[in-house]
């Protein structure tokens, strides 16, 4: 084409066109190339930087606890991906749902056997850090502080809410006579071994699991000073914690336990009964009853020291650790007797003659009738 031909390029604002009867014209002069290439680039870039920045934002606080820096993911054996994400969306807020669950797909999260256990999701964590932590990272064991339990049922209860273990399950390793005699227990003195201190559990603990760590608390408590201090009063372990879970029942005043104490050894090594109002309540199994009256005296039950001499033949409830303490070093005192006083400030009067303990006891059930309680 001549210089005055349509292969110049005319300018119209800036463009180089060719003249309007080529524009139709499909050549190579006139096909405008796209850069696909330059977009599907940026496209996976954006991606990984989602992936590898953004997710820095996978959520602002757990669900309904915006002042907790660790929400932990339970993860029980044999469950599926679908369980876990749930959790997952139900604990955290997750600002990209969508995009962790192709992540999670990416790195074979949602595909591969979940590993069972607690694993703590802290705060600061991105989307791969999450999901890093459920593929790879430690299971966070439990730590659990056991109350004051008083019956087998209730300590069932107790590791049943907090395990992932069923009760039915905790119930039949608590009931087998095999399995307790491996730790020299059995179904009632069970609860003379489960101490009140801390018990380091897997969440994932079987009945058998947790009854090791039943046994090795026990083990290292009574090891040493306490269990020689036990033999010079004569006593085993069980019946040391036994006394305590009296003494404890007793008394809210743990500036008397020592003394209570004293008063219950001089009547074990008199021959005398306990008569123990407290162990009178536990075998009417009625922890409510506010006062105890001639026919709950006469219930047939060890665990009724109105009609059996010694100790019951397990604690009536768990008792403080200070508490058995309390119980080794008890006061060398002549009291046999005690009674509430009648000021109802939760401390009690002692009497070494049987006719002191009648006069206290007297003003205790005056008061007792003037407040109405039956």
């Amino acid at each position: 084409m001549s210089k005055n031909s349509v292969a110049h390029y005319q300018r119209i604002n800036g463009r180089r066109l060719l003249p309007s009867k080529y524009r139709g014209h499909r050549s190579s002069y006139g096909r405008r190339r796209r850069p696909w290439g330059r977009y599907l680039l940026l496209l996976v870039l954006l991606f990984v930087l989602l992936g590898l920045g953004a997710g820095g934002y996978l959520y602002t606080a757990p669900a309904g606890r915006p002042e907790a820096d660790t929400t932990y993911i339970l993860v029980a054996p044999g469950a599926k991906y679908p369980e876990l994400r749930q959790q997952l969306q139900s604990k955290l807020w997750l600002r990209y749902p969508r995009f962790f669950g192709w992540l999670a797909d990416y790195r074979g999260l949602s595909s591969e056997p979940l590993r069972p256990g607690r694993y703590a999701i802290t705060r600061d964590m991105n989307m791969a850090g999450v999901i890093d932590e459920l593929q790879h990272g430690a299971d966070v064991p439990l730590v659990l502080q056991p109350g004051a339990l008083r019956t087998n049922a209730e300590i069932l209860d107790f590791f049943a809410a907090q395990l992932w273990v069923k009760r039915d399950s905790l119930e039949a390793a608590f009931s087998d006579p095999a399995l307790l005699s491996r730790y020299g227990m059995t179904r009632e003195t069970l609860r003379a071994q489960l101490m009140r201190q801390p018990l380091t559990l897997r969440w994932t603990a079987t009945g058998k699991e947790l009854l090791d760590s039943i046994h090795s608390g026990y083990q290292r408590f009574w090891r040493g000073a306490r269990n020689e201090a036990a033999q010079r009063l004569g006593l085993t372990p069980l019946q040391v914690t036994t006394l305590a879970s009296i003494v404890e029942s007793e008394s809210a005043k743990r500036d008397e336990y020592s003394r209570i104490a004293g008063l219950y050894l001089n009547r074990l090594r008199q021959g005398i009964k306990l008569q123990s109002d407290p162990t009178v309540k536990y075998a009417t199994g009625n922890f409510a009853l506010k006062r105890i009256k001639g026919e709950h005296l006469a219930i047939e039950s060890p665990y009724n020291t109105y009609r059996v001499v010694g100790l019951p033949p397990a604690p009536i409830v768990l008792p403080h650790t200070a508490t058995i303490d309390s119980v080794l070093a008890a006061e060398a005192h002549d009291y046999l007797y005690m009674c509430a006083r009648e000021d109802f400030s939760g401390y009690h009067r002692f009497a070494a003659r049987f006719s002191e303990h009648l006069v206290n006891a007297k003003l205790y059930q005056q008061e007792l009738n003037k407040r109405g309680i039956n």
